[in-house]
């Protein structure tokens, strides 16, 4: 009977392939290695650094690269329950970049090698329309193409143009932007069989930000019209409160990862494309929820529309995605509150990164906080490491920017101070 009560339940929960023993389970939740992802406590830190952000960083790409499978897919996450996830295109796609960025900084050629791997098993799926497949990737299943899935593999394909200048890879990152500004609607939205649920949404945001960046590498005119007109969409959605509407998310709640996937696109569109108004509205919304971060110690997990009420829970991979947001935003006006909110979100984070256990944990990021709360509960996430790393990398940067910055600013005043007292002397 007690067999038949947690098979149900996890079928429930949509967690597992075959049913679990229970006391394997219970020993896994148990067990010592996730002491840091299982064990609730406020985590909230104004200044103390107990790992530093190199190690997390390091650790969280290691285990991006462990999971990738020998095609070069990344699956989607690592169940305490039934193992690893088919691969997954659409976050393949977007870890691109990360892992180019992660190469880039630490000199290790490992993570560009996983980027080429990946890039040529995404490639493998690209459909004749141009357009890229929806949902995990399954030998032998249908697929259906998928606007989201498009697009942010889009942002990978033309992350590895940047890098090796291959003609090819143009050619098929503007076959994956021409299917997508041909299939959008005159109001700028995307809907129907190829949209999630077949709705629009307002967090295809992240969509127009692919556009965008391929249209500064295609210089093709209809690329930036696509985004533009999907910017302007998402706009239309803006409330006075600083909510955007339109996430339409039928039979789930409103997660903070879809909220910040709304600015967050906002923000980088917007920044790409020099429109004021779509960082106004993203900063709207950033400043709002750096202020309940602030007066919390915390953001919920879930939101309820106009930021009232919700689950007190934590949602990660939007944490990370707001701290990614913070520091964007300070590098765009120089507001150190972003920043101040930004280290402090990453302080919080990187404290919840197993730092021991077995190989599938180590550097994993949790879909919740705590991990059987709502958000890919038992789950670590490939795409929460992917938001964390780009997190970290941006403190890393930032912040080694603003030391050379104070030391250039501090040795320029030294200089100023001894040759105003070289001139008192000779007089």
């Amino acid at each position: 009977m007690a067999t038949k009560t947690v098979r149900g339940l996890n079928e429930a929960l949509g967690l597992i392939r075959a049913p679990q023993r229970v006391i394997p389970l219970i020993s896994k939740l148990a067990s010592d290695e996730l002491r840091t992802t299982f064990t609730p406590r406020h985590l909230y830190s104004y200044a103390t650094t107990t790992i530093t952000t190199a190690n997390v960083l390091r650790s969280v790409v290691d285990w991006i690269l462990r999971a990738q499978r020998a095609d070069g897919g990344i699956p989607a996450y690592y169940s305490f329950l039934s193992g690893y996830s088919g691969s997954y295109p659409e976050v393949t796609g977007y870890i691109i970049p990360t892992l180019y960025d992660f190469s880039a900084i630490s000199g290790d050629d490992a993570p560009r090698l996983a980027a080429e791997r990946a890039t040529h098993w995404l490639l493998s799926l690209q459909m004749a329309s141009g357009a890229f497949p929806g949902g995990l990737h399954e030998a032998g299943a249908k697929a259906l193409p998928s606007v989201f899935n498009t697009g942010q593999i889009l942002q990978g394909l033309v992350r590895v143009h940047a890098e090796t200048g291959s003609p090819e890879i143009l050619r098929r990152a503007v076959a994956a932007g021409d299917w997508l500004a041909a299939i959008q609607l005159p109001d700028g939205s995307w809907s129907g069989p190829a949209a999630y649920q077949q709705s629009a949404h307002t967090y295809y945001s992240m969509v127009s930000w692919a556009l965008a960046q391929l249209a500064a590498r295609s210089g093709e005119s209809r690329h930036a019209v696509a985004a533009n007109k999907n910017i302007d969409w998402v706009l239309g959605h803006v409330k006075p409160s600083g909510w955007i509407d339109g996430i339409n998310l039928h039979g789930h709640p409103v997660y903070l990862h879809f909220i910040a996937y709304v600015i967050q696109g906002l923000l980088e569109c917007g920044i790409l494309t020099r429109r004021d108004d779509a960082i106004a509205a993203s900063e709207k919304a950033a400043w709002l929820l750096l202020r309940k971060f602030e007066t919390h110690k915390q953001l919920r997990g879930i939101y309820d529309p106009n930021f009232r009420g919700g689950r007190k829970f934590a949602c990660l991979t939007g944490n990370a995605q707001m701290s990614c947001v913070w520091l964007r935003l300070f590098e765009v006006n120089g507001d150190l509150r972003y920043l101040n909110a930004a280290l402090k979100m990453n302080e919080m984070l990187k404290q919840l990164i197993p730092v021991r256990g077995r190989r599938e944990v180590v550097g994993g990021v949790a879909g919740s906080f705590p991990i059987w709360a709502p958000y890919q509960p038992m789950r670590l996430i490939s795409w929460g490491g992917k938001f964390l790393a780009d997190a970290l990398m941006l403190e890393e940067r930032l912040t080694c920017a603003m030391e050379a910055r104070f030391e250039a600013e501090s040795e320029s005043k030294s200089k100023s101070q001894s040759k105003s007292e070289a001139s008192r002397c000779a007089s």
